[in-house]
Formats: structure tokens, C-alpha cells, sequence
């Protein structure tokens, strides 16, 4: 799967009642695993033995995990789940037909675009298992191999800081047009101006 050796292939299925049935989760949540997905397997572990990639500070495996699903849709809270119960680090093939959509869990869920199962593969060019992890995760996140400059944990976490000062710039900006009295009108021209300020500086070091 995914072009990956031969040698980090290992093909074993998992019973979803193994999440669900051991893990305090929402009925909802459960209905979602019986509902949304077929079967979990793990179908490869990238880690020194079996691609003779050093072993990194951080990252010590990578667990690809297949998602089959019942229909054309990524359960996110589902693999967040997943994810977040398991010690490794995951990448989640969630296939469907012949068609595979991957996703990793960073601050989030990351989901990339649906592609076809037999043109999906990835790079593991790195010198560590933690640049093992970091390409594989900016694959999924933003379709490229790494920065030299962060971590993808770090792009990922300035992408939602980001998110999150824009829509408050949106809302500050927004109750400036609308203020009638000077002096919090100009309190939140200032606070504007500091938005800007933080998302330009998160922009520039990017």
C-alpha cells in the first residue's frame, strides 16, 4: 500500500470493538464506528527494522492503518479517537471502493484529498524516524515533504492560530464599523491593528 517496502507490510486486522468497547465513548461516537466503518487493519510499520531508517528522538514507529469505510465519508472522530488511544504515530489509509483518502493526527485531524488507491504513495526520504513522521504528515497536510524552518506539529498549530486571530479580526472589525462612541471605537481600531500585527508576524515566519 501506498508504494511502501515490502518489508514494513503486516496485514493485520483490528476489531473495532476494540476502540469502542474498551474506551469511554459517546453513544453517537459508537454508532459511528459500527456505521462508518468496515474494519481496521494495520497494514504497515515504518520503523528502523523494516526500512533501516534511524530511530528518531520522538518518533520511534509509524503504524499505517487501513480504514475501510461503508460510504465515501472520513469519520474524523473516529480517528481521532484512535489516535489518540495508541502510543504510535498513525496514518490512516481510509479507503472506499478504489479510492483512499489519508489523514494523520496532529493538533487535529488532517485529512488530505481523495485519490486513487493504485496512484497513492509516499515519500520516505528522512534521515530519522522524526523525519520519517514529518514528511509523512506534510504529505497529508499540505502536499509536500517538509519545512526546513518548523516542525509539521508547528505549521499545523500556526495554520490554527492563524484561523483563530482571523475570525477574530473579522468580529473586531466588524463591531468597529458598527460603534458609535470615539473612544471604543478607537480602542478597537488598536485592537485591530494588534491582530494584524500577530497575524502578519505568524505569516512572515512561515
Amino acid at each position: 500500500m501506498l508504494g511502501l517496502p515490502s518489508t514494513t507490510e503486516v496485514g493485520r486486522r483490528i476489531p473495532k470493538e476494540a476502540f469502542y468497547g474498551r474506551l469511554k465513548v459517546s453513544a453517537a461516537l459508537r454508532q459511528s464506528f459500527i456505521d462508518d466503518v468496515e474494519r481496521f487493519t494495520v497494514a504497515n510499520s515504518i520503523k528502523t527494522s523494516t526500512t533501516g531508517i534511524p530511530d528518531g528522538e520522538r518518533v520511534h514507529e509509524v503504524l499505517v492503518v487501513e480504514v475501510a469505510l461503508k460510504a465515501r465519508r472520513v469519520p474524523e472522530e473516529v480517528l481521532a479517537l484512535v489516535a489518540q488511544a495508541n502510543p504510535h504515530k498513525l496514518l490512516f489509509a481510509c479507503t472506499f471502493d478504489d479510492e483512499v483518502r489519508l489523514a494523520v493526527m496532529l493538533k487535529g485531524i488532517a485529512v488530505g484529498e481523495w485519490q486513487s488507491v493504485d496512484d497513492a504513495s509516499l515519500t520516505l526520504k528522512a534521515t530519522s524516524m522524526d523525519g520519517v513522521w514529518d514528511s509523512i504528515a506534510s504529505q497529508v497536510a499540505y502536499g509536500d515533504t517538509g519545512s526546513e524552518t518548523a516542525t509539521v506539529e508547528e505549521r499545523f498549530a500556526a495554520d490554527a492560530r492563524l484561523k483563530t486571530l482571523r475570525e477574530e479580526l473579522a468580529k473586531t472589525e466588524a463591531r468597529g464599523r458598527k460603534e458609535r462612541q470615539l473612544a471604543r471605537k478607537n480602542a478597537l481600531f488598536d485592537q485591530v491593528q494588534e491582530l494584524k500585527r500577530q497575524i502578519a508576524a505568524i505569516e512572515e515566519g512561515r
